[in-house]
């Protein structure tokens, strides 16, 4: 075999699901949201607000369903500075037992499968699950950095 031929083999391999980072994602994902919202067990709910430039956006959290071994997270993000700009709603599976959190739902499209067959019906891209869980990642460390509290302190 020539080095052209090595080439051609290796353009043509599968698109393979990294499984171990993608469950290592979950457990990350877990761990930032009880870092983040450990206050959220008694209330079931939380909000706070993200700056954006001058203007901040309002992120609500409430747990929509809650049994011994799994929690139902949902993620509103509203009052977005561009006004052009949909809101933003995740719901995210907490399962309590393997302690790991998955995005199953981002702005109302559902995800199912860790690959996707591309082209698809829904246009997504191979690794969307990944690619929602990483969002969530990154989206929860910018909560905790650049959270405010959305309280009003009167001073005399």
């Amino acid at each position: 075999m020539t080095n052209n031929d090595y080439i051609d083999l290796e353009l043509r391999r599968k698109f393979r699901t990294n499984l171990k980072d993608l469950l290592y994602l979950y457990e990350k994902n877990y761990i930032k949201i009880k870092a983040l919202f450990s206050e959220i067990h008694q209330t079931n709910k939380s909000t706070f607000l993200l700056p954006e430039g001058v203007n901040h956006s309002r992120v609500n959290f409430k747990i929509s369903r809650e049994s011994k071994y799994t929690s139902l997270l949902v993620i509103n993000q509203s009052k977005l500075s561009n006004p052009s700009l949909l809101s933003t709603k995740i719901e995210i599976p907490i399962y309590h037992d393997v302690r790991m959190a998955e995005v199953k739902s981002f702005n109302g499209k559902r995800q199912f499968w860790v690959r996707n067959r591309y082209p698809n019906k829904s246009m997504f891209h191979k690794d969307e699950k990944f690619q929602w869980n990483k969002f969530l990642s990154e989206w929860l460390e910018f909560s905790k950095k650049e959270g405010l509290a959305d309280i009003l302190l009167k001073i005399n």
